[in-house]
């Protein structure tokens, strides 16, 4: 579960997890997290030797999973977020690092620090549980951020909730106890691309793929109503201005 929630203080991750965690958001997590997986494996087949950022990292811990041995990553965080994973979690060779960074903070992409060998290669960058606990600004922002800086062939993984799927959300008890709230939504990966011309859909996922095609179905004939996937996963990558 996502860390990053613009309250300042990762206390919050118990009630976070209480209130979003029921075994249908949990199934939820896992095809997301497998799928994040599926494409890094794609993308360090492609650039083996590029670099994986996770922006707004939590507690998750992909490179595990993304090791080929010659690419580099890096987790960012906020401050209390980094200091926690490095109490909890094992460190990793020189390959990976981890930073502190507020991306609501204008220049944000420069406080990465990135080698000038990073700064000349496709990036693959995942933002996992964050974008919906920011404002419309701010998402703009940060996508603007992802646009002006990244590298042509940079791929950008997120995930989305359709406006109907956040106003239920937000109905959950627990967010209000941890004092969170979701304020952005997107009916479909095509409203990120709007947000700088640089960024393009490869392709875009929906929770209901895990399941089963008739789901899928079912939600595509709902769409009308509620706009686009509840639960979705955009695939984007940064073309040349």
């Amino acid at each position: 579960m996502r860390l990053e929630r613009h309250t300042g203080e990762a206390g919050h991750l118990g009630a976070l997890q209480s209130a979003l965690w029921p075994p249908l958001e949990a199934m939820n997590a896992t095809w997301r997290a497998g799928l994040i997986q599926q494409i890094g494996q794609n993308f360090f087949r492609q650039h083996p030797q590029s670099m994986g950022i996770n922006l707004g990292a939590g507690l998750t811990d992909y490179f595990p999973h993304l090791n080929n041995g010659h690419n580099r990553w890096l987790d960012v965080d906020l401050k209390p977020v980094i200091n926690l994973r490095r109490a909890l979690l094992p460190t990793h060779n020189g390959m990976a690092r981890m930073g502190h960074i507020d991306l609501t903070e204008t220049g944000w992409w420069q406080r990465l620090q990135l080698s000038p060998q990073a700064s000349k290669q496709p990036l693959l960058l995942v933002c996992e549980e964050v974008l919906m606990y920011l404002t419309p600004h701010q998402v703009k922002a940060v996508m603007r951020e992802i646009g002006e800086n990244a590298h042509e062939g940079t791929q950008l993984v997120c995930d989305f909730m359709t406006p109907l799927g956040i106003s239920r959300a937000a109905l959950k008890p627990g967010l209000h106890r941890a004092g969170t709230a979701l304020l952005w939504g997107a009916k479909n990966g095509l409203e990120l691309t709007r947000m700088h011309p640089r960024l393009e859909l490869l392709a875009q996922h929906t929770s209901a793929e895990v399941y089963g095609p008739m789901t899928c179905m079912a939600e595509m004939c709902m769409s009308p109503w509620t706009g686009g996937p509840l639960c979705g996963v955009a695939h984007l990558v940064v073309t040349e201005p």
